[in-house]
């Protein structure tokens, strides 16, 4: 095999290819049409047009809106405000985000709101937004502990043998207690002992009372303050400009996270730290287990 040398005779080694900002998923170009950055502004495109946007479009104004489209006032042509690319003659079932992303996959919107792999979705033909979503079962819910199926088990044996269901119930709340009985013996000891069918109701009874006293004590304490936690946090994840969506866009070279992926190209300057932002990416967060699953179905 064939290598390169160079001048003084030394060995060449081969260029190691560096990776562009956009395989990154980083958003480093400033959009064509500034004035049209925030949503607010494109939807103002459609609905104060001087010629209507048709009303027999099979697509929705709002999803042109969060594809980065605005109208141009001709036919049902719309333009993107950051690649200044065209898209019209849209039919029923088109969805605006993926046909941008699809005839213009470098388009630094597409790119900062839905990310690389959505893009790389898209031209491999899929249908990212309508592909199945894999389902997590909460090991919680779909495995019975040993001991609740032993006492299911039980239970049925006892229904078997004529018990009824109040007795096999009575004796249910003896072999929690009581887990080396077996349930048709507690019953048959139930038959012998009247009183132990009333003491375990008593307790069962005593208990739960003493449990509901207290949740119910514990939660008029500190419904108000979670409350009022709960919704400063949820203000505090909130989208600075536009106050609804969240703040998912990580500044460069700063590393702020102040705005969503609708507003963040609006911005010149980092609101937090007046530092001029050079390039914008999307953050991934994985709080709950959820999420994490939602972020593996979206790649």
């Amino acid at each position: 095999m064939a290598s390169a040398y160079n001048k003084n005779g030394q060995q060449q080694k081969a260029d190691t290819v560096k990776p562009t900002p956009i395989s990154l998923g980083i958003s480093t170009l400033k959009p064509k049409f500034q004035q049209y950055a925030l949503p607010s502004k494109r939807h103002e495109s459609f609905t104060e047009a001087t010629v209507p946007w048709p009303e027999t479009s099979p697509v929705k104004v709002e999803d042109l809106v969060a594809a980065g489209l605005v109208y141009t006032g001709v036919g049902d042509s719309v333009r993107c405000y950051h690649c200044g690319g065209g898209l019209r003659n849209w039919e029923s079932g088109d969805d605006p985000m993926e046909q941008h992303a699809k005839w213009y996959p470098t388009c630094q919107h597409v790119l900062i709101t839905k990310g690389k792999n959505y893009i790389h979705s898209v031209e491999a033909g899929e249908n990212p937004d309508r592909m199945p979503k894999r389902s997590k079962v909460k090991q919680a819910s779909a495995e019975v502990s040993a001991s609740q199926q032993q006492q299911e088990e039980a239970m049925q044996a006892a229904a078997e043998f004529g018990y009824s269901k109040e007795h096999i119930y009575t004796a249910a709340c003896v072999f929690r207690k009581r887990h080396g009985a077996d349930l048709v013996t507690i019953l048959m000891e139930m038959e012998d002992d009247p009183e132990l069918a009333l003491n375990a109701n008593v307790s069962d009874s005593s208990s739960s009372n003493t449990s509901e006293k207290h949740l119910e004590k514990e939660g008029d304490d500190n419904l108000q303050s979670l409350l009022e936690e709960n919704q400063k946090l949820k203000e505090s994840q909130n989208c600075k400009i536009c106050l609804d969506n969240r703040a998912d866009v990580i500044f460069l070279p700063c590393g702020h996270i102040v705005s969503c992926p609708q507003c963040s190209p609006a911005l010149d300057l980092c609101p937090v730290c007046r530092k001029s932002i050079m390039g914008l990416v999307k953050a991934r967060f994985a709080l709950t287990e959820q999420s994490a699953y939602n972020e593996l179905d979206d790649e």
